[in-house]
């Protein structure tokens, strides 16, 4: 799970749904915007799975730690002062094929070489 300072606090997401930038894979919706405040120079995250995604809580929970714990691998390559939420588009089959996507659209997005 990636610390408290890492993840983005409700009131963050108004300034993720107008000027975001969008990048879509088989998996992700991407969406993140470069912060405005320069007091921490981290990078923050979050995981968003809706209801239509995963009806059962437990489901929804579990593929968000999943991605936390798939997304500390790449938190030393991604540049700094970014906001970012990753939204499941769909149930995956495995750990594997997860961080294949998310991989892909970090790479797609060009926050990661």
């Amino acid at each position: 799970m990636l610390p408290q300072n890492r993840r983005i606090p409700r009131k963050m997401f108004s300034l993720l749904q107008n000027k975001a930038k969008v990048f879509r894979n088989k998996l992700f919706l991407l969406r993140f915007v470069s912060k405005t405040e320069p007091t921490n120079r981290n990078s923050r995250f979050c995981f968003s799975i809706s209801k239509k995604v995963a009806k059962k809580a437990v489901m929804r929970n579990k593929l968000r730690r999943t991605g936390y714990r798939l997304l500390q691998n790449y938190l030393s390559e991604i540049k700094p002062e970014i906001l970012a939420v990753f939204s499941f588009r769909e149930v995956p089959k495995d750990s594997e094929e997860t961080s294949k996507n998310l991989e892909q659209v970090l790479k797609e997005a060009g926050l990661i070489k």
